[in-house]
């Protein structure tokens, strides 16, 4: 066999880097400037929200507005009473005049005010089985007395109405008492 020889190349293959990214030579970490800003911005928004919602979930108060109301609510009769009597002195029918008294002008015993009159009417609802559960209030105002409130019948509407209207000092009964049919069970 002859002298032959072969000849051998190698292939060196570098295997040091394989697991590794390449590295970037541009990167660089944020910096603590950039990262103040952003933390900044996030609380400033935060509080910015707090305090819209706190704005916004204050009840509304009117005495407190500086602009006037685009729309104005008619008052109505107040339902409750009042405790004081009544400023304004109603006449009330007179029988017999005194002598001592000018032609038409009524007595100071004659006289009676708001505050009797509303309870006259609250013991007289009391004082009644059939009426002293029901529903109903009444004002009282310069002897005209208003009914509000709801009834099972016409009939007790018709008769508290007509027993308002029997107490001393009433001049008059504006009866706004609803008829509230039972529904059947």
């Amino acid at each position: 066999m002859g002298d032959s020889r072969t000849t051998r190349s190698r292939i060196v293959v570098d295997t040091s880097r394989q697991g590794r990214p390449p590295a970037r030579r541009n990167y660089q970490p944020p910096r603590r400037s950039e990262l103040w800003l952003a933390i900044s911005l996030i609380v400033a928004a935060a509080l910015a929200t707090f305090l819209a919602l706190f704005l916004t979930s204050r009840p509304y108060d009117p005495t407190n507005t500086s602009l006037s109301p685009q729309q104005t609510v008619p008052v109505g009769p107040s339902i409750t009473p009042s405790p004081k009597p009544s400023a304004s002195i109603t006449p009330t029918p007179v029988t017999a005049t005194s002598p001592s008294l000018p032609s038409g002008a009524v007595s100071p015993a004659e006289v009676v005010d708001d505050a009797t009159i509303q309870s006259q009417i609250e013991k007289m609802l009391t004082s009644d089985p059939a009426l002293e559960n029901l529903d109903v209030s009444t004002l009282v105002e310069s002897g005209k007395v208003t009914i509000v409130g709801s009834v099972r019948s016409a009939d007790l509407k018709q008769r508290i109405a007509r027993e308002i209207r029997a107490i001393k000092g009433v001049t008059s009964v504006d009866n706004q008492l609803v008829v509230a049919e039972a529904t059947p069970e």
